[in-house]
């Protein structure tokens, strides 16, 4: 997000991270809802972001169950 407060950057970094989590734990998440209403450039952001820590969030779950 080009621009964009640091403060609106850190929240929905939270948000990715946090998202992914729930999704690694097996909680379902609608991403659609969550990004609702948020600009296209917002979604794409965070989708990255979101994608990028679910990836994250599922290997550091497999080495826990290991």
């Amino acid at each position: 997000m080009k621009r964009q407060d640091l403060n609106a950057v850190k929240n929905f970094d939270f948000l990715a991270r946090s998202f992914a989590r729930m999704y690694a734990m097996g909680q379902p998440v609608n991403i659609d809802a969550v990004t609702g209403n948020m600009t296209e450039e917002q979604k794409q952001w965070f989708q990255e972001h979101y994608n990028h820590y679910c990836k994250q969030a599922q290997r550091a779950r497999v080495k826990e169950l290991q």
